[in-house]
């Protein structure tokens, strides 16, 4: 067979170590003799020195806890059952609150009676004594402003308007005559007038009983007339509390 020559087997050393595949091993060479020659490879194959070389494996980046972050999973989760709970507080607190307001108090002697009276004057003046149209209202102020003593306030509602178009106007603002206010002297007795009187000054015109206990007395009085004249003045009421007043002592 017929010898490689020398500078070729050079440039073939050198492709093979610019390859990275070793370029070292020279080949091997027949005898004298003219034995054949073959090139032993003595480096490994790609694929063999990448499964050799070491594995690094990446470095996970670090993770910087704050300390607001650190404080917040150190802090006590609220646990699931309580989230009912809360969700049902407001209206808890709500039905509360409503406990604690002033139980209504049962009227009982004159209040309870002026009560039951005031039923009829409801349909004008209002439940709630706020009045309708032209039907003046007892509320925010205006009962005592116009009465500032039960003295007008019994005189008005014994004539009423029919009693009162003369003068053409009533109570301590002199409000003019208006309307169809009925003359309640001929439809209740005097201890009916006098209750209606009271509840009303109480529950829309703010005065306490302590207030009018003289009008109280009044009402309760036994010598009190079974029912006051459609001519009631003013000084008539006021004759009444002096001669009806109890006796000193």
């Amino acid at each position: 067979m017929t010898e490689i020559p020398e500078h070729l087997l050079e440039r073939s050393r050198a492709r093979r170590a610019a390859l990275g595949l070793g370029g070292d091993a020279g080949p091997a060479t027949a005898s004298a003799t003219g034995g054949s020659t073959a090139p032993a490879t003595t480096a490994s194959s790609p694929a063999k020195a990448a499964a050799s070389a070491p594995v690094v494996a990446a470095k996970k980046p670090e993770v910087v806890v704050t300390p607001e972050v650190r404080a917040a999973n150190a802090r006590k989760k609220i646990p699931w059952w309580a989230a009912p709970v809360l969700l049902f507080l407001p209206l808890w607190s709500f039905l509360y609150v409503q406990t604690l307001s002033k139980p209504h108090v049962h009227a009982e002697g004159v209040l309870a009676e002026g009560e039951a009276i005031y039923a009829k004057c409801a349909g004008c003046h209002g439940a709630t004594g706020g009045g309708a149209g032209a039907i003046p209202g007892f509320t925010n102020g205006v009962l005592l402003a116009t009465f500032p003593d039960f003295a007008h306030h019994v005189e008005w509602l014994a004539r009423g308007s029919e009693g009162f178009k003369a003068i053409g106007s009533y109570g301590a603002t002199n409000r003019p005559v208006a309307g169809g206010m009925p003359a309640w002297a001929a439809q209740l007795t005097a201890k009916q007038l006098l209750a209606v009187v009271y509840y009303e000054r109480i529950h829309f015109g703010g005065q306490t009983e302590a207030d009018l206990e003289q009008l109280k007395t009044l009402a309760e009085n036994p010598a009190l007339p079974a029912s006051f004249p459609l001519t009631l003045t003013l000084e008539d009421v006021e004759k009444l509390i002096t001669n009806l007043a109890p006796a000193a002592g």
